[in-house]
């Protein structure tokens, strides 16, 4: 089936439609605008999401969700926005909690991996707010699910990252999410991934497999680049560029505060938000809590 997903975060709001079967994803589309989540970019978000919508529905989407980031949990602008679906008759923007949003990532990762994963795995996921860390059977809900609030924009705002950042701001940062990723204390896992929107991105600068030395050859390698700098070299959009940094502090704190070494990854919204529904109702089907 085709199933789309507008996601709203705080300074970015991502379509994506995908055709998704019970294992397996093939991206359609993607595209990520750059607006900041608040009332004044309401009429910018609706425009949006009433255009993304049509375009999904012009492309056999059976199934079209809107999300937004825990963040906006209880703001006005989602109240409003809210509006805006029930008139598109897609029902109301879900939030979900960061242990949905964590444990999406992990399937959205696993469920296509398939057998070529190790049991248990982990799964962690770089937001703008938060890190989310899931261990499990690969394809299964997992078992084990923790957050900390050390996100890309949370770390640069907190290490008060300039435009490029300075080599002691970035220091800061790792350090700090360094010591928030320490005290989850999850299950040891043969492998860890990273899903990121900029995967592949930090794939390139940092390898496909990374620990702290690669991580900030990553961080080197971006040095004194502005986000426009990031944006042009990489083909970025703006909104992801400026997290770029971020990004990449956070696998060097993955790496760093469990002491292995961490891979990217990429998860689809749409299939990622399915393949959780579809587990947690057949849970509740079986009669488990």
């Amino acid at each position: 089936m085709i199933l789309g997903a507008i996601e709203i975060s705080l300074r970015s709001t991502r379509f994506s439609l995908s055709e998704v079967s019970s294992s397996s994803v093939r991206r359609i589309v993607e595209r990520r605008h750059g607006v900041t989540a608040n009332v004044d970019g309401l009429d910018r978000i609706t425009a949006l999401i009433m255009s993304e919508v049509e375009s999904a529905r012009d492309q056999g989407a059976e199934q079209i969700e809107i999300v937004a980031v825990p963040a906006l949990r209880g703001s006005r602008l989602i109240r409003l926005l809210d509006r805006v679906a029930d008139a598109l008759a897609i029902g109301p923007i879900r939030i979900p909690s960061r242990r949905d949003w964590a444990a999406a990532a992990f399937l959205g990762v696993s469920v296509p991996a398939g057998d070529s994963l190790p049991d248990p795995v982990a799964v962690a996921a770089i937001g703008e707010t938060a890190i989310g860390f899931a261990v499990g059977a690969p394809g299964e809900i997992p078992g084990w699910i923790g957050s900390r609030p050390v996100g890309a924009s949370t770390m640069t705002r907190k290490a008060r990252f300039q435009d490029p950042p300075r080599p002691g701001q970035i220091e800061a940062a790792v350090t700090g999410a360094s010591r928030a990723v320490a005290s989850m204390f999850p299950p040891e896992t043969e492998r860890v991934l990273v899903v990121s929107s900029l995967a592949p991105v930090v794939e390139r600068l940092c390898g496909p497999r990374i620990g702290p030395e690669e991580a900030r050859k990553g961080l080197d390698a971006i040095l004194g680049q502005t986000s426009e700098d990031i944006s042009a070299w990489f083909g970025a959009e703006a909104p992801l560029a400026r997290h770029l940094p971020g990004v990449i502090v956070g696998h060097a704190a993955l790496a760093e505060g469990l002491g292995v070494k961490v891979e990217p990854a990429l998860s689809d919204l749409a299939a990622s938000r399915f393949w959780l529904g579809e587990r947690e109702q057949t849970v509740a089907g079986q009669g488990w809590s």
